[in-house]
């Protein structure tokens, strides 16, 4: 036999196996590759839906965060109101007490007027007392007032006479 012969299937054998042991072994590697990937994309759809519970808990928090603030700048606001009204009535009490005073600086001299203008004429007993104490006050030796009052008496003593002829005692 030829050398070919026998080495012709012997070849032959060799490629089928080594094309059926690469076809085997491709078959392998693509199913592992087909399970790695199938194990990265389930980990990555777990992250995913992790991150998406995050980002959701993220956005809830933001929103209360939000309503919290609403809240507080409502109350601010509220706050505001109250002061500018505050503000408001404290100014108008401001200027009707400035004004009641000005009517009353204005009116006082007019009604002391109307007071000394309007008191009943002084009967003659009075203007008879009013006379005496005047011709005693400028008389050189006063007889109403005996005695000057000392600086150091707590109390003066004033002596009146009963009648202009009386002597004071």
């Amino acid at each position: 036999m030829n050398l070919n012969q026998i080495l012709l299937p012997f070849t032959m054998m060799i490629v089928t196996l080594s094309i059926a042991g690469c076809q085997e072994s491709s078959d392998t590697r693509l199913v592992e590759m087909s399970e790695r990937h199938e194990l990265r994309q389930a980990e990555q759809t777990q992250q995913a839906n992790q991150l998406h519970r995050e980002v959701t808990a993220m956005q809830r928090e933001v929103q209360a965060e939000r309503t919290n603030i609403g809240q507080q700048r409502d109350l601010l606001e509220a706050d505001r109101r109250s002061i500018a009204s505050e503000r408001r009535y404290d100014s108008l009490t401001a200027a009707a007490v400035i004004n009641i005073g000005l009517w009353l600086a204005c009116l006082l001299p007019l009604v002391i007027a109307w007071l000394v203008l309007r008191q009943p004429q002084s009967s003659a007993d009075d203007q008879a007392i009013i006379d005496v104490m005047l011709e005693d006050l400028v008389a050189d030796t006063p007889r109403l007032l005996s005695q000057r009052p000392k600086a150091s008496s707590n109390s003066p003593r004033i002596r009146v006479a009963s009648s202009p002829g009386d002597e004071p005692t």
